[in-house]
């Protein structure tokens, strides 16, 4: 990627069924790249995930649907 780019993640997520969504930690942090990566529930589907470097400097991949632009 030619910018980083601030993004909010969503970390420890779970199906909430109560709320009908994923809920979990939000963390701030900077886009660095995008790759792909195998799907948690199924290792032979490749998903679209981000590289991030979040705010106390640790690096997490994250799915894409998973991050906000801030």
């Amino acid at each position: 990627m030619t910018e980083n780019i601030q993004v909010k993640c969503l970390l420890e997520r779970y199906w909430s069924p109560a709320d009908k969504k994923y809920l979990g930690t939000e963390k701030n942090g900077t886009l660095i790249d995008i790759s792909m990566q195998s799907a948690d529930e199924d290792s032979s589907r490749a998903i679209p995930v981000g590289i991030v470097i979040l705010e106390d400097n640790s690096l997490v991949s994250v799915p894409v649907e998973f991050i906000t632009k801030v």
